[in-house]
């Protein structure tokens, strides 16, 4: 018996192990790929909108007389300086606008982003005509040519580019300037460009040898700006000091105009008159100065040797602080704005050749009256009068702005060429003035300004009406109230002080604001008007404001180191003849510290009371006695948000975590290093578990609290992210930044697989490594080359070359197919033919992008697409850019195709047919040409005979 039970133990034993090994080493791995294969998928946020910017802290231009476009962050606004209104808008999902540039005819207008990137949109069209990636860094100088046929480009890079419009590409990237470039500016008499940057120096570029002629090198510090005088003969430079230097150009025969203006003066710069010759005492004076005779010798041997030589005539002193950000003439050239880094701006006259006489006249007649009243028998004739650099450029003026100006525009209109001058300034807002020339100076009138359309200083604080149509914003003064929809502007209240916190009442009619100095304040969004402020509501900062779940009242914290509690009531008037909202105060709860944040819960058992010692203390709404008290933060908790289900508590604080808490017991379920910065809010989405957390570091993301993952990232904001509120549904998120923008960011349907995110995230993040590398590959085997390829290769040009390659491969196939059966590419291209396929793709290959998907072409494919680009031409498809390709590729493989056999014919070919096709386009374009010359003298004739 003994031996049967220790045989049965023995048995069970073994079975045990069994079950054990078979549920370790089968079930659970089969458990574990199964959860694996059931994947989380979230719904993605998109931006759907941005307003509140007026114009940000680059340029902003005249369009036309009554029309001007600021940048906006991302976007391109246009405004009507008449009805104060937004008329237009260039949308880009891409980086923010550094610069503006309108074309001559001002149909264009050229935008430089941060990327590096340029766009040229149509005004009247409002869509993206030519796109420019040249750049490796933020555009930082724009100008088109007086026809508008070329633009050029400067930027953080070091690089000038030249652009053909016409083409749209790149004609040649010029090198030189070790600093980001500040000016550049195309000759209008001669074919030069010029350019100045930070590292000092003001370079002469030849267009047509592609080089650098000359150097002005006479400043110490950084260039910020220039503008051209008299026929482009003289020059003036602003840098950062607090003078404006003017130089002489003068040009060897290869460059050389007639000149007028300011050396035709009579007297000219140093008041000699060249047409009467020196006198005796000036020529004993001359032959006295040896040293200056050796000067220009020395000038004149390096004259013969330089086509362009410089010499400096001196130096005007500006009276507005700050260093010289920008300098703009007027269109006739008889006025100067130098715009200042300040809320000043200087205003310089330059004085005409009559100006200049009677001025003369004016210091002559002066100088015999005084030696007259001194009894001496001196005299004094035009040649002993010499004119000074001020009684050239006479200071006409200071306009004081309201605020720090960020960049000026000149425009002339009219048949009197009035004169306006647009001022944008740091606090989101821009002013129009007009300005008139007389003899004393120049006189400034604001004429225009436009200001309701967004705050001056930073958002504060933000929340959103019960249906998440309307958001209420406040500032350092102001509190604006927006149409969600739309981004209007629908109410100022100009007296809400500087408020901290907000809450639309539910009703959507009334709204509260506590303020930083203690006061709360009832506004109607209706009216407007106030219609209760407590000003000793609190002592200290209202930091929160929580709705109660009931709506019956509400609780504030303040600095103080109080929760009060009050309620909504309706009181009669007599003013009103009805029933007006009021609020009153019921009970203070005490607390041991600065409040920094209330919230209750929904169910409205608990409030949670963040305070500045760190802690979080949660207590019972009904008795106010203590429930929990939350540790774990290390810097003060901010923000708060509950969810739906009264369950778990998020905490965003200074020390830059989120945390999630349970409250049931108090205890902390996770624990994220959710920013790089200070956590500014956090807000469940809807009944889930999903939270978002804004921070100054200048994101959002969103927070899965029960599988404690990163779910997403949005990215948008210039600066720092300032405040955040989410819809009751959790479909709507706005945010509001210290960029004074405010977002609209909407859940849409589109699926989000994290996983698969993060795998693009990663081949993003390797493909612009590889081409930031092959970049610096490049740059280096250029060395010190003035000269260098327009282009840059980037994901978008690999992506380009990876289309045409698989293009080639199947026309290559196609070709040896004998079935029936075409490849399913050419049917969702809807091509004819393989041959129509592969015209297909080199036309959808931005043009900018052409030679560096050229370029990574295999040469195994270059005989076969050579082919069928001469079939191209011969038939007269897309002749402009077949004949480019050609080209470029004749030019890049010129040695393997000369040393290949296989390639003769095909080059016979090509000499034959394309001249010939090129020559019946001339002729095309020269006779529509003649045809539009005829029409527009034939419509001017008209005119005329008709008036």
């Amino acid at each position: 018996v003994c031996l049967f039970v220790c045989l049965c133990v023995f048995v069970c034993f073994c079975v045990s192990l069994l079950f054990s090994f078979v549920l370790n080493f089968c079930l659970l791995p089969l458990q574990s790929v199964a959860v694996k294969m059931v994947i989380k998928n979230y719904l993605r946020y998109e931006s759907d909108g941005r307003y509140g910017v007026i114009t940000s802290s680059n340029p902003a231009v005249f369009l036309n007389e009554n029309t001007v476009a600021t940048p906006a962050l991302e976007d391109v606004k246009v405004w009507n300086l008449k009805t104060r209104e937004l008329v237009k808008r260039f949308y880009s999902e891409k980086e923010y606008v550094t610069l503006l540039c309108v074309s001559p005819l001002g149909n264009r207008i050229a935008v430089g982003y941060q990327s590096g990137e340029i766009q040229i949109w149509d005004y009247e069209s409002g869509e993206s005509l030519i796109v420019f990636s040249g750049h490796r860094s933020a555009v930082t100088a724009l100008n088109f040519n007086a026809t508008g046929t070329l633009l050029t480009s400067g930027s953080q890079d070091t690089d000038v580019i030249v652009w053909d419009v016409v083409n749209e590409s790149g004609l040649y990237r010029l090198r030189g300037h070790k600093g980001p470039i500040y000016r550049v500016m195309f000759c209008m008499e001669r074919n030069i460009l010029l350019s100045c940057s930070k590292d000092g120096l003001v370079k002469f570029w030849d267009l047509d040898t592609q080089h650098c002629v000359h150097t002005l090198v006479g400043h110490r510090e950084a260039v910020t700006d220039f503008i051209l005088l008299e026929d482009e003969t003289k020059i003036v430079t602003g840098s950062t000091d607090d003078e404006l230097r003017v130089w002489d150009i003068e040009y060897n025969k290869v460059f050389s105009t007639p000149r007028t203006a300011l050396d035709t003066v009579e007297g000219g710069m140093d008041g000699t008159n060249e047409e009467d010759g020196p006198n005796e005492e000036e020529q004993e004076e001359q032959a006295d100065q040896d040293e200056n005779s050796e000067k220009k010798a020395k000038l004149s041997d390096v004259a013969a040797r330089t086509p362009i030589q410089t010499v400096s005539c001196g130096s005007i002193m500006k009276k507005g602080q700050g260093r010289t950000v920008s300098l703009h003439l007027s269109k006739q050239k008889d006025m100067i704005v130098c715009h200042n880094s300040s809320k000043m701006i200087d205003f310089f006259r330059v004085r005409t050749q009559s100006e200049l006489a009677r001025k003369k006249a004016r210091m002559l007649k002066a100088k015999r009256k005084k030696l007259k009243d001194k009894d001496s028998e001196e005299t004094v004739s035009a040649q002993d009068i010499q004119l000074k650099l001020t009684d050239f450029f006479p200071h006409g003026g200071l306009l004081v702005c309201p605020g720090v100006v960020c960049s000026v525009d000149i425009h002339s209109s009219g048949d009197d060429n009035a004169q306006k001058l647009l001022v944008a300034m740091n606090n989101n807002a821009f002013e129009v003035y007009s300005l008139e020339r007389n003899q004393k100076g120049i006189d400034s009138k604001r004429v225009s300004f436009v200001s309701q359309q967004g705050h001056r200083k930073p958002v504060r604080s933000l929340c959103l009406s019960s249906d998440a149509s309307l958001v209420l914003t406040t500032s350092n003064s102001t509190a604006k109230l927006w149409n969600r929809l739309n981004g209007q502007c629908i109410l100022t209240l100009e007296d809400a002080g500087y408020g901290v916190s907000s809450l639309i009442v539910p009703g959507n009619r009334h709204a509260l604001i506590g303020t930083k100095s203690g006061e709360l304040k009832l506004y109607s969004l209706s009216s407007g008007e106030c219609l209760d402020n407590i000003e000793d509501a609190h002592e200290q900062s209202v930091w929160g404001i929580a709705l109660q779940p009931d709506t019956q009242g509400f609780v504030t914290g303040s600095a103080d180191k109080t929760v009060k509690f009050w309620q909504f009531e309706l009181v009669e008037t007599e003013e009103t003849m009805g029933k007006v909202l009021t609020i009153e105060h019921t009970k203070t709860l005490q607390m041991t510290d600065e409040v920094t944040s209330v919230c209750f819960t929904p169910d409205q058992q608990l409030l949670c009371i963040a305070l500045l010692d760190n802690t979080v203390k949660v207590v019972y709404v009904d008795t106010l006695k203590p429930f929990l008290s939350l540790y774990g933060h290390k810097l003060p908790v901010v923000c708060m948000a509950i969810s739906k289900d009264n369950t778990l508590l998020a905490t965003g604080s200074a020390d830059k975590n989120v945390k999630i808490w349970g409250l049931d017991f108090g205890d902390c379920h996770k624990s994220f290093r959710a920013h790089q910065d200070t956590v500014t809010s956090v807000c469940f989405a809807g009944t889930t578990h999903y939270v978002f957390s804004t921070s100054k570091d200048r994101t959002i993301k969103q927070w899965d609290a029960d599988s404690f993952r990163l779910v997403q990232t949005l990215e948008g904001h210039e600066q720092g992210v300032s405040c955040g509120a989410i819809s009751t549904k959790g479909d709507v998120l706005v945010t509001g930044s210290h960029d004074k923008s405010i977002r609209t960011w909407m859940r849409t349907k589109e699926m989000l697989n994290v996983e698969e995110e993060l795998e693009i995230q990663r081949e993003q993040e390797y493909d612009e490594e590889q081409a930031e590398q092959e970049g610096r590959e490049f740059r280096a085997k250029a060395g010190d080359d003035e000269v260098a390829a327009p282009t840059k290769r980037s994901t978008e040009t690999l992506k380009a070359a990876e289309r045409l390659i698989e293009a080639m491969d199947v026309v290559l196939a196609e070709e040896e197919n004998e079935s029936n059966a075409p490849n399913p590419l050419l049917l969702a291209f809807r091509a004819t033919s393989p041959a129509h396929f592969l015209q297909i793709v080199l036309i959808k290959i931005r043009s900018s992008e052409l030679e560096q998907a050229l370029m990574l072409l295999p040469f195994k494919y270059i005989h076969p697409l050579l082919s069928y680009l001469c079939q191209f031409i011969k038939e007269e498809k897309s002749v402009e850019r077949s004949c480019r390709c050609v080209f470029f590729l004749m030019k890049l493989h010129h040695n393997q195709i000369v040393s290949t056999s296989s390639f003769l014919p095909l080059v016979e070919k090509l000499r034959v047919t394309v001249p010939s096709v090129l020559q019946r386009e001339k002729d095309v374009i020269g006779y529509n040409s003649a045809t539009v010359h005829f029409v527009q003298r034939q419509i001017k004739e008209h005119s005329t005979m008709h008036m």
